[in-house]
Parts: structure tokens; sequence; C-alpha cells
């Protein structure tokens, strides 16, 4: 007695299996896409956190001291690269040592508002973090991407080569 075999092979076509792939391809898109935009937005919230730490360690300074912290302008917070928030053609900003000791007794610790810095596409100009402008008595703070929510009391600085949010809030 013969037996015939009536099963056949199983297994999946070329199509079904390029069809799979472009999906699998969509949703890393997606989520490439969707976990750039959290980076972002925890970045934008420790400069924020930062510059509020630093906004009422000036303000206190000022209401104990009944002045402002006179030692010039400098970078706020800790970790810029090269000890600078600002460079290029427009001008260096650099942590100020005399400044920070000045505000030591309002922050404890210093926040890290940047680990590097942004170039913004106008000459060789970067940006990052936030800086202190003892002659207009100001912060000024840089937030990653244009038309950022400046928060905090912040005033909406402009845009700075597409790529940085410029924050300004007085003193």
């Amino acid at each position: 007695m013969l037996q015939t075999s009536t099963s056949r092979r199983r297994g999946f076509t070329i199509v079904e299996l390029l069809i799979v792939i472009v999906v699998i391809g969509i949703l890393a898109a997606i989520t490439i896409v969707a976990f750039n935009g959290v980076q972002q937005r925890a970045r934008n919230a420790q400069v924020i956190a930062g510059v509020n730490t630093y906004y009422k360690a000036i303000l206190s300074y000022t209401n104990v001291y009944n002045t402002y912290p006179e030692s010039g302008n400098g970078c706020l917070g800790a970790s810029y690269p090269g000890d600078q928030c600002w460079s290029g053609t427009s001008g260096n900003r650099s942590i100020n040592a005399a400044l920070d000791a000045n505000l030591a007794e309002f922050v404890k610790v210093k926040p890290v508002l940047a680990t590097s810095l942004l170039p913004i596409g106008i000459g060789n100009n970067m940006r990052a973090g936030a800086v202190y402008d003892f002659a207009t008595k100001r912060i000024v703070y840089y937030l990653q991407g244009i038309n950022q929510d400046c928060s905090i009391g912040g005033s909406f600085g402009g845009n700075e080569g597409g790529v940085v949010t410029q924050c300004v809030i007085a003193i």
C-alpha cells in the first residue's frame, strides 16, 4: 500500500517577509523620533531647573547684601566643555570663579546645565546652558530646539541659527 503525502511545504513567502520588515522599519523610525524628542525635553527641563536655582540664588544674594553679585559676567552651572558656555566671534563667556564664590552660600551644588555646546549656524558661534549678565541684570539661557517654552518667567529672546531658543529672565 502506497501512502500519498498530502502535506505541503509551509513557510512565508518573500512578499510576506518584506511586509514584516517594512512594518518593523516604520515602527523603529517612529520610536527613534519619539526618543529624540524626549531627550531634548529632558535637557531643556534640566536647564530650566538650573536657571531657576540660580535665579533664586541671585535674588537671595540681592536681598541679603542689597546689591547684585558684582563679579561680572559668567556661566552658571557646571560641566561646560572648556569651562565655556558661549563661544565664537560674538565673544566668549566662561565660568567665573568670583561669581561662583559669591553665590556659593546660596547654591550648595552647582547644577549641570549643559555638557556640550551647540553650533548655532552663525559663524563659529556656539551656545549652551546659561549666562549671568551683570551689566543688564539678567540671565540669558539656551534651550535646544527652536520656539521652546522659556518657562520660569523667562521671555523669548529669539531663535539662534535655527538650533537653539534664547530665553532671557530679568532679575
